[in-house]
């Protein structure tokens, strides 16, 4: 028979399953309105190039440039042009995988750390840095929240690269959190102080995180 504080807690752990889910179909519509704006840039880039090719060709000069030079060069810069915007999309694609996987792991921290009154269940709370409690992406269920952000390091700019390096320094300052608990027993009650300080790191991440994405 559950009692009531682990009744709670599943029903918090299922409210998080279905936002998820509900922000997982947003983000899928967001990143298929943008592969599509892509392919219609590739597409238009395809029609003016082709304008601008006719209009070459009924010229002396035109005749002549074509022939010495874009009849081996011209191919290759379409495939240049579609491999542009093909690893566009594919980094879109990555990036948004990568941010619903964040999103979704330290959600389900918050809440398990907010339920935690002992120092095993805090331990518990903090393995969501490892190994997402839910699956979402396969390939991502066994990488770290640090590995994760490197990776959105490299995929990002300006402010939104600043903000994922601050993101992982709060990672690793909750990597020591769990190392210091380590050798204290499961069963001891974990400290306000203690508590208090991971759920300010979690916050902290979670604030980057949201203004990162509202700001790509």
């Amino acid at each position: 028979m559950l009692n009531e504080q682990q009744q709670k807690f599943i029903e918090a752990e299922e409210q998080f399953r279905h936002e998820i889910k509900k922000k997982l179909i947003a983000q899928e519509k967001v990143l298929a309105a943008d592969l599509a704006s892509a392919k219609d840039d590739v597409e238009s880039l395809k029609i003016k190039s082709t304008s601008k090719l006719m209009e070459l060709l009924n010229s002396s000069f035109g005749t002549w440039f074509l022939s010495s030079v874009l009849v081996t060069g011209g191919a290759g810069l379409y495939q240049q042009i579609e491999h542009y915007y093909d690893t566009k999309k594919s980094q879109q694609a990555q990036l948004m995988k990568y941010r619903v996987e964040i999103e979704n792991r330290i959600d389900h921290m918050e809440v398990a750390l907010r339920q935690a009154t002992t120092v095993g269940q805090a331990k518990e709370a903090l393995k969501r840095l490892h190994k997402a409690q839910f699956q979402l992406s396969p390939e991502l269920e066994n990488r770290g929240l640090e590995s994760m952000y490197l990776n959105v390091y490299d995929l990002v700019t300006g402010s939104s690269k600043e903000r994922a390096k601050q993101a992982i320094e709060f990672v690793r300052q909750l990597e020591d959190s769990e190392v210091l608990l380590g050798p204290q027993s499961d069963s001891q009650l974990i400290s306000d102080t203690d508590k208090n300080q991971m759920k300010k790191l979690i916050k902290a991440v979670k604030d980057l995180h949201f203004n990162q994405t509202q700001a790509s």
